[in-house]
Order: structure tokens, then C-alpha cells, then sequence
């Protein structure tokens, strides 16, 4: 494992890296590798409002949707903050039971980049020895630094960097010794 055991996509703001994220991971889960943390996952697409905002528990698979449901006319979303308590607890309890080979935090949002979310995951983690994996928007990408100091490494929303990433961890093989193989980037 790389001494840089957490990795930051860095990605601008409103492109988030969801899909470069869980093309990432996938290899992960079809080995059956147990996953802490969460993902937003994407809402149907017919009759989709922009605050149908659903996270995924990679530990136990539970789908929520985490935003206050406001009508379809409602010009903004809200978070459903106790949700979110409820899911960062999930969380944490997941490092201890069921032993991840990895930490997957969507964003370093708001709430983390203040100090709640996800944020004790991710510092549990590294007391654990647990890589993780976060997206960071660039709007908060000051306070990310702030939290982590020199122990992550930025990565490019790019998939050849995650798959490298995760090969330095030894989730993966490393791409670029599968003969014939080529890692290509690919971004949302």
C-alpha cells in the first residue's frame, strides 16, 4: 500500500465524478470486496426533479434519498441533515463491522468541509489503516487541505488515475502490467 492512502478527485464545481467514481470501484465490488461509505447514485431519468439526490450505502446497499422532498415547483434543494447524521453513523459502525478494503466519500461538502458528513469517517479510516477515496469540489478544496494536510493526494476525475490509485492501495492489479491492457481516461 502507498504511504498517500487517501485520494482526492479534484473536479469542478457541478461536475461531480459519480460515474468515474463507480466505473472505479466496480472491479471492487464484482470481487466482492467489502466498501464503506457512499455514493450518489443517479435518479430515473423520466419526470427527474435536480433535487431527486439519492446516496448509496456501499456497505449495506440501501438506497436514500437525501433530499427534503419540496414539491416539484421548489426552486432549491435542501438535505435532509438528519438523514445524513444517520447515514455518517452507518458509516462509521461499517469501519469496525464489516472491515472495508476502502472508504468511498462521494463529496467533501459543505457539511464535512464545517465538520460533520462524512468527515469522522474519513479520519476514522486513517486511524484504521483504510484508503479512502473523496470527491472534492473545487470550491472546497482550501478546506479539504486545511482537514487532511500532506496526507492525500489530488487525482484527476479520470479513470486511469483511480485505477492506478487503486492499485498503489493493492485493491486492483496494476493496469499498467496486464499485457495488452491500456488504461484511457474517461470522465463524466
Amino acid at each position: 500500500m502507498t504511504e498517500l492512502a487517501i485520494a482526492a478527485i479534484v473536479y469542478a464545481d457541478g461536475i461531480y465524478p459519480d460515474r468515474v467514481i463507480a466505473r472505479a470501484i466496480e472491479p471492487l465490488r464484482a470481487a466482492g470486496l467489502p466498501l464503506a461509505g457512499a455514493l450518489q447514485v443517479e435518479a430515473a431519468a423520466a419526470g427527474r426533479h435536480p433535487c431527486d439526490l439519492l446516496l448509496e450505502d456501499l456497505a449495506s446497499g440501501d438506497v436514500h434519498a437525501i433530499a427534503e422532498y419540496r414539491g416539484h415547483e421548489a426552486s432549491g434543494c435542501r438535505l435532509d441533515v438528519g438523514l445524513l447524521t444517520e447515514i455518517g453513523e452507518a458509516v462509521l459502525h461499517s469501519l469496525h463491522d464489516e472491515q472495508p478494503r476502502l472508504l468511498v466519500v462521494n463529496k467533501f461538502g459543505k457539511i464535512e468541509a464545517d465538520g460533520g458528513g462524512l468527515r469522522q469517517a474519513v479520519a476514522e479510516a486513517v486511524e484504521l489503516g483504510i484508503p479512502v477515496l473523496v470527491g472534492v469540489p473545487a470550491r472546497n478544496l482550501d478546506r479539504w487541505r486545511a482537514f487532511v494536510g500532506s496526507l492525500a493526494v489530488e487525482l484527476p476525475a479520470d479513470h486511469g488515475a483511480l485505477s492506478r490509485w487503486l492499485a498503489a492501495q493493492g485493491l486492483i492489479p496494476d493496469p499498467a502490467s496486464a499485457p495488452g491492457v491500456v488504461v484511457g481516461s474517461w470522465t463524466t
